[in-house]
């Protein structure tokens, strides 16, 4: 794929927004089934947060963990001596040329920029999947990748799992009970990326020798080549480059924005600008603000609904000096309601602001669902999943139009959701997805 816009991509992904508007996969997919007995899995990505998710989906009790598969030698090795009865793989595709009759799931905990290669292959072969957020690279892969969830009716999770943790089930029921009214604003704010990963950075000259560990080449997988670099790209650092990575809003985003598309209802944005920096060719910027336009609804005041992202330390300082409400966490979603405030964060229960107005209000306690094994049961059958790729793949686009726009400071840009198109400024429509590297290309990439 060229630098060109896509149009076979954008045909399928314009289709995939509709039940009935469909095309056919690029591909032969194989439809998913529900597994009976044990689930079978195969755990691609089990290094870091693979490591978690391999923990956590293991600890279900209908789980046999029977492949491993990871381009670091080492992270397999550590993984192995847990799993020893489970076969291992360096290159996923070898895995499913070789063992794809013989797992029901896979996890895909891998650099962004990998994430829908492997998923679609998952998808294709009829496999359930657990993605980790942000779902995708690029706003066309998260279309293709709903699209090819729901046709082969595979069950399908997102790793935010905050979504399923007790501090957004109480703001939910705080929120639905209605105690600030009709939202008129929300902001969403993030600490990252100081300290956790580097951006604002230019490419680091000369390379490095290889590990022994790990296959450079199968790492960079659909990414343009370029030297290893020790300590700069792998296992981590790589959330802050464009070619890998999704920044601090795509990072964060899915964890934090998720309240306010799905408390609120929200449809696509309107429009997004930014107020901050543009990225450099290498990484994204140090820190951003990106003000969103929502359509309005039931539950949002007349008019377009204004969301703000701020990342980098950034805050609504004034917003929330204004509510007098304290400390708070600097990961975290703030709904201004025509009665009062909600102050949701994943890491801290929720609290309704003004505090004296609401000091009658208890604060619900929330109920916990492990996230993993409730796709677990999902794929047996058994219940459904609360972030299935569908709304994934919505909320990830989200976060990446806001990417996307960060390339066009202080520009605001209007967005067909149904057209995939920037009807101002079709220029950041090359954004919108990423050229592949030869010999990488995916069917329904192409």
């Amino acid at each position: 794929m060229g630098s060109a816009f896509p149009r076979r991509l954008f045909l399928r992904a314009a289709a995939g927004l509709g039940a009935t508007a469909a095309l056919p996969l690029a591909a032969r997919a194989e439809r998913a089934q529900p597994v009976r007995g044990l689930v079978r899995h195969a755990a691609i990505g089990v290094g870091g947060m693979g490591a978690s998710d391999l923990e956590q989906i293991s600890g279900h009790g209908a789980i046999d963990v029977v492949a491993l598969c990871d381009v670091d030698a080492a992270n397999l090795a550590s993984a192995a001596k847990l799993f020893p009865r489970a076969r291992t793989y360096r290159d996923w595709r070898v895995l499913f040329a070789e063992f794809g009759s013989g797992f029901d799931s896979a996890h895909v905990t891998i650099p962004d920029h990998m994430h829908a290669p492997v998923m679609l292959a998952a998808l294709r072969a009829g496999k359930h999947v657990y993605g980790q957020k942000p779902l995708t690279h690029t706003v066309l892969e998260a279309r293709a990748v709903a699209d090819a969830a729901r046709r082969t009716g595979a069950v399908t999770q997102m790793g935010i799992q905050n979504h399923s943790n007790r501090n957004y089930s109480a703001a939910l029921e705080l929120f639905r009970a209605g105690h600030i009214g009709r939202v008129h604003e929300v902001h969403v704010w993030s600490d990252r990326p100081a300290g956790w990963w580097p951006q604002g950075v230019e490419r680091a000259p000369g390379s490095d020798p290889l590990p022994e560990t790990l296959d450079w080449d199968l790492w960079l997988g659909v990414a343009p080549e370029r030297p290893y670099k020790k300590d700069l790209y792998h296992p981590f650092a790589w959330r802050g480059f464009v070619d890998f990575g999704t920044g601090a809003q795509g990072d964060m985003g899915c964890h934090l924005m998720d309240p306010a598309l799905w408390f609120l209802e929200l449809g696509a944005p309107l429009a997004m600008r930014s107020d901050g920096p543009p990225p450099n060719d290498e990484s994204f910027p140090l820190w951003s603000r990106v003000h969103y336009s929502f359509p309005p609804n039931r539950l949002t005041m007349p008019g377009p609904l204004p969301l703000t992202w701020h990342d980098g330390g950034r805050s609504p300082k004034l917003e929330l000096e204004e509510l007098a409400a304290g400390p708070v966490d600097p990961n975290a979603c703030l709904f201004l309601g025509e009665h009062g405030a909600l102050l949701a964060s994943p890491y801290l229960p929720p609290r309704l602001l003004p505090a004296e107005k609401f000091a009658s209000v208890p604060i619900p306690a929330g109920t916990a669902v492990n996230h993993w094994h409730q796709w677990v049961d999902a794929c047996r059958g058994k219940g459904a999943t609360s972030a299935p790729f569908e709304y994934a793949a919505f909320l990830t686009e989200v976060a990446l139009l806001g990417n996307i726009a960060l390339r066009f400071p202080h520009e605001t840009l209007s967005w067909d959701a149904k057209r995939l198109r920037f009807p101002t400024r079709p220029e950041a429509e090359r954004w919108l997805s990423t050229p592949v590297r030869e010999g990488w290309e995916v069917p329904e990439l192409d």
